[in-house]
């Protein structure tokens, strides 16, 4: 994932971003969304990110699920919302540093909106993860999405490089703005080819506890040199401090 520039970009069907090749003559790397009128109606937009790996070894790769790991249910009308495991709802507040000591990651977090053609923004460091503005802010109800590259040709590994790597029960840790933070505990991590990413579980609104949704690439295909699909890490939120 990288920013467009005018001279870098291609025609691309309805809901795709086309990312500029790097200075060195890279790869283009996209990442396909809904419309905005369709992400304004169902509360998701679809995302997909595809690179081409550098010359180091490919990245960890979970396992390829066949449904989504963390259906989203929508609470019954008129019943009240059960609260986390940590007891905690918290309010709006952007998310402003993620940390991962399991697998390496620190990183400041960039703001990703939409795109004048309603696809998702890209962020445009490799080694900083960027956070979804149109999702919740982590901590409060529904799942909060940030999307990382996995590699790139400036940096080799990114920042969500072993975002495969992550095992049930790892701590993921957000500082906020309002100077909280949010501590996750991963559910479940899964690979899903291009054509069956779970757009609603992503990015559902109406599940019942603050979640967490880390998405890079997956699927490493040697033959092509390319990432076929992509990773989501899933994480519920067990911890908030000040």
């Amino acid at each position: 994932m990288t920013d467009r520039s005018a001279s870098g970009t291609r025609p691309t069907p309805a809901g795709e971003v086309a990312a500029p090749r790097t200075a060195g003559g890279g790869t283009r790397r996209t990442i396909v969304g809904l419309t905005a009128a369709l992400a304004l109606a169902a509360s998701a937009a679809t995302v997909f990110l595809t690179g081409t790996s550098s010359n180091q070894a490919p990245p960890p790769q979970p396992p390829v699920a066949a449904a989504p790991a963390v259906p989203a249910v929508p609470s019954p009308p008129g019943k009240p919302v059960p609260r986390p495991v940590g007891g905690h709802v918290l309010p709006a507040s952007a998310p402003v540093s993620l940390d991962i000591p399991a697998i390496g990651v620190h990183t400041t977090l960039l703001g990703l909106g939409l795109n004048a053609d309603g696809t998702v923004q890209v962020p445009w460091k490799p080694l900083k993860a960027g956070w979804y503005k149109n999702s919740p802010t982590p901590g409060q109800l529904g799942a909060s999405v940030i999307l990382g590259h996995v590699d790139s040709k400036e940096t080799g590994p990114a920042v969500f490089y072993r975002l495969g790597a992550l095992t049930p029960g790892t701590p993921i840790t957000i500082t906020r703005a309002d100077a909280t933070t949010a501590t996750f505990t991963t559910n479940a991590v899964r690979a899903y080819p291009k054509d069956n990413f779970p757009t609603l579980d992503v990015y559902s609104t109406t599940v019942d506890q603050p979640q967490l949704r880390l998405i890079t690439c997956g699927n490493w295909d040697a033959e092509t040199r390319t990432y076929l699909g992509n990773i989501v890490a899933y994480a519920t939120l067990t911890h908030t401090s000040r």
